[in-house]
C-alpha cells in the first residue's frame, strides 16, 4: 500500500472504526465504544497491555460492525514469537480493493488490530517515540499506528493520525522487522470529519493501536510507547 491519501464514501467516513489512511483502503481508526471511557490521568509509571481485537463492516452499508468471524483475527499465539512466548497474530482473509467496487465483498472491510491499553489520556509528548516488531511484511499501512487524540480535554477523539511500518524501519532480526517512529509526527493526521490536521505535543491520547486492514497474516511483538514495552498477555 502506497501513502497516497484519499476520502471514503460518505457513508463509511461516518463510521465509528473505519477512516481512511491510504490511498485504497478503509482503515480502522479506533474502536467507537471506547471512546468514552479514555482516562483523563495517566498512570505513572506507563503499564503497558495489548488487546487484540476484530471485526467487520459488511456491504452495503458499511455500519453495522460484526465480530471476527472468517474475514479476520486478532489473538495471542504462542507459536511465533520474538520476546518471551507470546505475540498478537493478526489476519484478514479479503482483500480491501473490493469495497470500492459496486458490489463489495462481505470482509473488505473487516480489520484486526491490537489495541495498546495503559496510554489513555496522557499527553503526546509523554507517549514519545511508539515502535512494535512484526513478524511478515512490514508495509506502507498494514500493519500501523493509528492513534485517536483529544484535543479539548473532553475524553472524545478529535482526531487520527497514522503512522506505517515502512516509513520507520528501525531494524530487522531474522524474520522481524522493527519500526520506531515520535508520535508527534505521523505520516499522515486530520481532525474529523476531515479538516486539517491539529495533533499538538499537548493533545492527549484517547486509543492506540497496531492496526491492519489488508489481506495477509501478521504476528505483533515488543510494542513500545511512553517508554515501556510489551509483548506478553500480563503487559509490562
Amino acid at each position: 500500500m502506497s501513502l497516497r491519501w484519499t476520502l471514503l464514501p460518505a457513508a463509511m467516513v461516518a463510521l465509528p472504526f473505519l477512516v481512511n489512511a491510504c490511498i485504497n483502503e478503509p482503515t480502522a481508526g479506533g474502536v467507537g465504544s471506547r471512546l468514552s471511557a479514555a482516562r483523563l490521568v495517566a498512570v505513572d509509571p506507563v503499564s503497558l497491555k495489548l488487546d487484540p481485537i476484530a471485526g467487520n463492516f459488511p456491504p452495503p452499508d458499511f455500519l453495522r460492525q460484526t465480530g471476527n468471524g472468517p474475514y479476520s483475527q486478532a489473538q495471542w499465539t504462542n507459536k511465533v514469537a520474538l520476546d518471551g512466548k507470546f505475540s498478537v497474530l493478526l489476519a484478514k482473509s479479503v482483500d480491501f480493493s473490493s469495497c470500492y467496487t459496486a458490489t463489495p465483498q462481505n470482509g473488505c472491510a473487516a480489520f484486526a488490530a491490537a489495541i495498546v491499553t495503559g496510554v489513555e489520556g496522557i499527553t503526546i509528548a509523554d507517549l514519545g517515540d511508539i515502535g512494535f516488531s512484526v513478524n511478515g511484511d512490514c508495509g506502507a499501512g498494514s500493519p500501523r499506528f493509528n492513534l485517536l487524540y483529544d484535543t479539548n480535554g473532553d475524553g472524545q477523539a478529535d482526531g487520527v493520525a497514522f503512522y506505517g511500518c515502512a516509513a520507520h524501519v528501525s531494524g530487522s532480526v531474522a524474520d522481524w522487522t522493527s519500526m520506531t517512529a515520535s508520535a508527534a509526527a505521523p505520516d499522515f493526521c486530520y481532525t474529523f470529519p476531515s479538516d486539517a490536521c491539529t495533533l499538538t505535543p499537548a493533545a492527549t491520547v484517547v486509543e492506540l493501536s497496531v492496526l491492519v486492514d489488508e489481506k495477509g497474516t501478521w504476528h505483533i511483538d515488543r510494542v513500545q510507547a511512553a517508554a515501556a514495552t510489551t509483548g506478553e498477555p500480563n503487559g509490562t
